[in-house]
């Protein structure tokens, strides 16, 4: 028996890390910045809202929930699949469909809702997951390698896939908690306060941006067998991610809470 334990532990290394979103400090990270840019008032609702939740806390409710059948509707929540080397107009299309992830519509579909039904919690939670997602490079990503999850590497020895790398990988390699990695990004890449227009096409914008940061990766991924020099050139990518994704939750948080 002992050995087979061994065996077993042997096999589940070389298998490839399969991630859905941003893993739980990069959804921590996001939540974390984004609380620093609410409205007083605004902060005050959306944690009554969460139960004396943060933000940062709750931000991985959305995948936590995945293992209550009751959810499993929002399977496709998470992601949005889209061709290589499209234009900006073939862009906005693809990204409102429906048929192969929905992430982008569902954002700015619960954006919508929540501004006419605030105190839906679930779907608060889900907003607040689905936005962080959105701006993760590998939740753009093509539907022939699942979103990378197909295009298998090494990082530092360890059998992952493109897509686990953006997840997580990433950021783990910094070797910070969740508060301190925020604190540093607060600090180097000082938060704007946006203010969101109400309109789908602005959130269309946005999803242009990862959509861009995920060509660059795609071009780039024969670079990731040296593993520091891709971290030396990725992390500021990574970083940037990260505080985008944090203006732009807190954005549409003032947005429907004002």
């Amino acid at each position: 028996m002992k050995k087979l334990h061994i065996r077993l532990a042997f096999v589940l290394t070389l298998l490839p890390l399969v991630a859905s979103a941003w893993g739980p400090s990069g959804h921590r990270i996001i939540g974390e910045m984004s609380e620093t840019l609410l409205g007083g008032k605004v902060k005050k609702k959306v944690t009554a809202i969460f139960g004396n939740s943060s933000v940062a806390m709750t931000s991985n409710w959305g995948d936590e929930v995945r293992s209550d059948s009751a959810y499993d509707y929002t399977a496709t929540w998470h992601y949005t699949n889209i061709d290589g080397g499209l234009a900006r107009a073939a862009f906005d299309t693809m990204a409102l469909k429906q048929d192969n992830g929905q992430n982008v519509y569902r954002v700015v579909a619960l954006t919508a809702h929540l501004k006419q039904h605030p105190n839906d919690t679930a779907m608060l939670k889900m907003l607040v997951h689905l936005t962080e997602d959105m701006h993760c490079p590998m939740h753009m990503g093509r539907a022939a390698d699942r979103g990378g999850n197909t295009i298998h590497i090494k990082w530092f020895g360890r059998n992952t896939s493109l897509h686990s790398l953006w997840d997580d990988g990433l950021i783990d390699f910094q070797k910070l908690s969740y508060t301190e990695y925020a604190t540093h990004l607060r600090r180097v890449y000082p938060l704007r306060k946006i203010k969101f227009d109400g309109q789908p096409a602005t959130i269309l914008n946005w999803a242009w941006e990862t959509y861009q940061t995920t060509e660059a990766l795609y071009a780039s991924a024969d670079e990731v067998g040296r593993h520091y020099v891709y971290n030396f050139h990725h992390r500021p990518v990574l970083e940037r991610s990260l505080v985008r994704a944090a203006e732009h939750l807190a954005a549409l948080l003032n947005y429907i809470y004002q």
